[in-house]
C-alpha cells in the first residue's frame, strides 16, 4: 500500500485516496462509490460527497469513485471543487481516466485477438475532451446491422485504451456477443471482458488493491453489478438511500423497486447494510429478519453554529428545496400555499431545485392565476442563507428516505411540515415540537398548521429553536462516528459472515402426524460444529415485530434437520395473514436468517384446500 502521508506537490487527479495532514492511527482507506457525479445533483450524490470530506477532514484517506464514461469530467471536477461539493484535496476517480492515464504493457502470453474485423464499421459520433479537445471516443455502427456498435475510446495521446464492442453472435443471431478489450499502449489487448460489469468489478478490484481500501456504495444501479464483487481485506456497505419498495406498496407484502430488487436477493453477500431511519430497518427486518449486517447511519448534516435570529426571517416565506420531480408531489404543495393565501394570511412559496416536473408546475401556476404567490428558482449556491430567511420547509413527498431538507431545514432552524410517509419524516419530526407531520395528502390539516406557524411568531419562534436543537443529532462528528464503528464492527465480524453466507439450507419435506402436528425438514449445508445456533422461525406476514414462535430441531439425520409444528400454531398468531417459515442460523453471535424454499427446479407444489384435501399448483 503506498504511502499515505502528505505531499502537496501531487494532484488529487495522480492520488487513489486523499493524504490527510493528520492521518488516525491504523486508518483504513475509504472510498465513496457512486456511477456518477453530475454539475447538478440530488441528495444522495451530495451525502456521497460530504461523507468523502467529512473521512478525510477526520483522518481517514478517501476518494469518490465513478464508472461512467465522460469526457468533461474535468470540467465537473473543478466546478464542484470551486462550490465547495467536493473537497479539494479528496479525489474523484473514474474508471475511464484511470485507465486513460496509463501505458500498461501487454503479457508475454498469447495475444487476445480482436473482435469485430470481419464488421464493416461506419463512424456516427466522435466526442472529444471540451477542457483540451482531443479526442475521447469513437462511436461506430455496422450499416448492415443496427444491433452491432464499437465505442473505441482514446488517451490523450490519441492512443486507444478501451474498445466496447458489440459483434454477432452465431449461436443467437438476435442477441450479439459484447466484449471490452483494456489495450496497452501499441494497441494490442491486454485483458478481455464479456459484460461492462466484469470490467468495473476488475477495475475496483485493482484501485481497491493499490490501497486497501473499503467501499461505501451510494449509487443503487452500481450496487447491482457490485453484488458480485468480492474482495478477501475490503468491506462492502450498501446504502439505501430511498425506499426499498415501489411507491404506494406495503412494505412487508409489495412489489420491491426493480433497482433494489437484486440488492436485497443478495443482502447477506454485503458487509454492511445501512439505512437512513430506523423506521425503514425495522420495516426492511420485519419482511426479510436478518440483524448482523444492518445499521442506522443517517446522513451528515451541518448547519449554523449558532441559532439564527428569528427576528430575521422573513415573515412570509415558505420553502421546498429538492427535486421537482412526482414522487414530491409539488402540485399539492402549490395547493397548500394557495388555501394559505385564500384564508387571507400572507405567503410565497420559493422552490428551489429542478427537474421533469417543472414545465408541468409552472402551467399549473399559470392556470390558476397564481403567479405571485409561487416562484421557481431552480438550482442555487446559497441553499443556507435561504433557510436561515425562511420560516417554513413544505414537504409533501409521497415517500422518503430520509429526507435531507427536512434535515438542513431543522438545522437552520427553519420549521418543516411534512406528510408522515415512508420512511424518513416520522424519524426526525416530533408533531408539534420541531415541526408538523400529518397523513398523506392532508391538505386542509397542512394548510393550517402553516398558517398558524406565519401569524403566531412566538410559536414558530419556540419550535425553531426546538428544530435547530434537535438536528444537532445528525451533526458530521457524530455521524463519522457510527461509520467508524459500523466499520470496526463489520470487520470483526467479517470472516464470521463470510462462513455464514457460504451456507445454505432448502426445505426438505413435509410430514403430517395423525394428532394434527407436522414435520418440517429442513436441509442444511453448514458444518454442525460450527453452528452455535439452529431455530425455525414462524412470522405472521406484515408482523415487523419479533417472531411469534422459534422451533429448534428435535432430530438431525445425514444434515436435514426435523422441527415439530403444533396443529393449532396457526390459532397463536392474532392475523389472518400467511405464515412465513426461515431458518436462522448462528455462529458465535452472528445471525444469517434464510427464507425456506424448495429449489428453482420444483415445477409443482402441493397444497391442502380448505377442505383438507392434497392439490398441487
Amino acid at each position: 500500500m503506498p504511502s499515505l502521508n502528505p505531499d502537496s506537490t501531487i494532484s488529487t487527479s495522480e492520488l487513489l485516496v486523499s493524504r490527510p495532514a493528520s492521518t488516525l492511527p491504523n486508518a483504513i482507506p475509504a472510498f465513496m462509490v457512486t456511477w456518477s457525479v453530475e454539475e447538478e445533483f440530488g441528495g444522495m450524490t451530495a451525502m456521497c460527497l460530504k461523507r468523502s470530506g467529512m473521512f478525510h477532514d477526520r483522518g481517514i484517506p478517501s476518494a469518490v469513485v465513478t464508472f461512467d464514461a465522460r469526457p468533461d469530467l474535468q470540467r465537473i471536477r473543478t466546478i464542484l471543487t470551486e462550490n465547495g461539493k467536493l473537497n479539494p484535496a479528496v479525489p474523484l476517480l473514474n474508471l475511464h481516466e484511470y485507465y486513460a492515464g496509463r501505458y500498461p504493457t501487454a503479457p508475454q502470453k498469447a495475444s487476445i485477438r480482436p473482435r469485430g474485423t470481419d464488421v464493416t464499421w461506419t463512424e456516427t459520433e466522435r466526442l472529444t475532451r471540451p477542457v483540451d479537445q482531443t479526442l475521447f471516443c469513437i462511436v461506430e455502427e455496422s450499416p448492415m446491422n443496427n444491433q452491432l456498435s464499437r465505442r473505441t475510446y482514446f488517451r490523450t495521446d490519441q492512443s486507444p485504451y478501451l474498445v466496447d464492442i458489440k459483434v454477432p453472435n452465431p449461436r443467437a443471431p438476435d442477441a450479439p456477443s459484447r466484449y471490452l478489450q483494456l489495450l496497452a499502449a501499441e494497441g494490442s489487448a491486454i485483458a478481455e471482458f464479456s459484460s461492462a460489469a466484469q470490467l468495473y468489478r476488475h477495475w475496483l478490484t485493482e484501485i481497491v488493491d493499490q490501497t486497501g481500501a473499503d467501499i461505501i456504495v451510494d449509487s443503487k444501479y452500481s450496487a447491482a453489478f457490485l453484488n458480485l464483487w468480492h474482495h478477501p481485506t475490503a468491506l462492502k456497505f450498501y446504502n439505501f438511500h430511498s425506499t426499498h419498495i415501489e411507491a404506494g406498496q406495503d412494505t412487508q407484502t409489495g412489489r420491491l423497486t426493480t433497482a433494489h430488487e437484486k440488492i436485497i436477493k443478495n443482502r447477506d453477500d454485503w458487509d454492511g447494510l445501512t439505512f437512513l431511519t430506523e423506521s425503514q430497518r425495522t420495516a426492511f427486518l420485519g419482511r426479510f429478519s436478518g440483524a448482523s449486517n444492518t445499521q442506522v447511519i443517517g446522513n451528515p448534516v451541518d448547519g449554523a453554529e449558532t441559532f439564527p435570529a428569528f427576528k430575521l426571517r422573513e415573515p412570509t416565506e415558505v420553502l421546498h428545496v429538492g427535486r421537482l420531480t412526482k414522487g414530491k408531489n409539488l402540485q399539492t404543495a402549490i395547493e397548500i400555499v394557495e388555501a394559505v393565501a385564500a384564508s387571507g394570511t400572507p405567503v410565497h412559496l420559493n422552490l428551489i431545485g429542478d427537474g421533469d416536473q417543472r414545465q408541468m408546475l409552472q402551467d399549473f401556476v399559470s392556470t390558476r392565476g397564481i403567479e405571485h404567490l409561487v416562484t421557481f428558482h431552480g438550482f442555487v449556491d446559497d441553499v443556507s442563507n435561504r433557510l436561515d430567511a425562511a420560516r417554513v420547509l413544505l414537504l409533501c413527498s409521497k415517500f422518503e428516505g430520509q429526507p435531507l431538507a427536512v434535515m438542513e431545514a431543522q438545522a437552520h432552524g427553519c420549521v418543516p411540515i411534512a406528510f408522515d410517509v415512508d420512511f424518513g419524516p416520522r424519524d426526525m419530526i416530533n408533531h408539534q415540537h420541531n415541526g408538523f407531520l400529518f397523513s398523506l395528502n392532508d391538505k386542509e390539516s397542512a394548510a393550517a398548521a402553516l398558517s398558524l406557524l406565519l401569524n403566531d411568531d412566538a410559536l414558530c419562534a419556540t419550535m425553531s429553536q426546538a428544530a435547530f436543537t434537535s438536528a444537532k443529532a445528525f451533526g458530521s462528528n457524530e455521524n463519522f462516528a457510527r461509520w467508524q464503528e459500523a466499520r470496526d464492527k463489520a470487520r470483526i465480524n467479517k470472516k464470521i459472515r463470510d462462513e455464514l453466507t457460504a451456507y445454505a439450507a432448502r426445505l426438505a419435506g413435509i410430514r403430517f402426524h395423525a394428532d394434527g402436528d407436522f414435520d418440517v425438514d429442513v436441509a442444511l449445508d453448514a458444518s454442525p460444529d460450527r453452528l452455535t445456533g439452529l431455530e425455525l422461525s414462524i412470522r405472521e406476514r406484515g408482523n415487523v415485530g419479533d417472531p411469534q414462535e422459534k422451533l429448534v430441531p428435535y432430530r438431525e439425520a445425514e444434515g436435514i434437520y426435523s422441527f415439530r409444528v403444533a396443529a393449532g400454531m396457526r390459532t397463536a398468531f392474532p392475523g389472518g395473514e400467511a405464515l412465513d417459515l426461515s431458518v436462522e442460523i448462528s455462529v458465535d453471535g452472528l445471525a444469517r436468517s434464510i427464507r425456506l424454499g424448495a429449489g428453482p427446479r420444483v415445477q409443482a407444489v402441493p397444497y391442502l384446500t380448505k377442505y383438507g384435501n392434497l392439490s398441487i399448483k
